[in-house]
């Protein structure tokens, strides 16, 4: 389990004062880092977030295989990041690896290049979208229903637009 609960006691200090009851991660706690000029901060908190989440770490850790792209491997790149963040001593890691695998897929798009800022949201995104390319080579990826695809897996889901007339009650196609 990645998160235990502890409430802080009344008057305590923060070193003493914890107790079963509030949140606290038992995922350790590093940083990545961003040197001047580097302009990685988009990537460093996409990568912050889904090493936070328990779920996703274990299930990225417990995939046997994927299709790998050599210096373009997006997968390995953060598979080697969240094996850093497990064994290292170090409180700041590089994410160069990751950051180099993303500038070299989105080249011809001109999107992540090196010392280019962009978008966590968007950067989030497409790195979760090319998780998925990694594990389930299929174009279909609205429609994924792979257990082994930890993307859709963990953070999909379908919705449905239908409308129903309140007086008859007939029901217009799901959208």
């Amino acid at each position: 389990m990645a998160w235990v609960k502890f409430f802080r006691k009344p008057g305590a200090g923060l070193g003493k004062g914890f107790q079963p009851g509030s949140m606290l991660s038992l995922a350790p706690t590093k940083g990545l880092l961003n040197e001047p000029g580097q302009n990685s901060c988009f990537l460093n908190s996409a990568v912050q977030v889904l090493w936070q989440l328990d779920i996703f770490r274990r299930s990225l850790r417990e995939l046997p295989g994927h299709i790998c792209l050599g210096d373009a491997c997006i997968f390995c790149a953060l598979k080697s990041i969240f094996g850093e963040f497990q064994q290292s001593r170090e409180k700041a890691l590089p994410s160069d690896a990751l950051r180099n695998a993303m500038a070299e897929t989105f080249k011809e798009e001109h999107r992540f290049q090196l010392g280019f800022m962009d978008d966590a949201a968007e950067f989030f995104e497409n790195i979760l979208e090319r998780i998925h390319f990694h594990i389930v080579p299929s174009n279909e990826r609205e429609t994924c229903t792979s257990k082994s695809c930890i993307t859709h897996q963990k953070f999909a889901m379908t919705l449905y637009e239908q409308c129903v007339c309140s007086n008859c009650g007939a029901t217009s196609d799901p959208l």
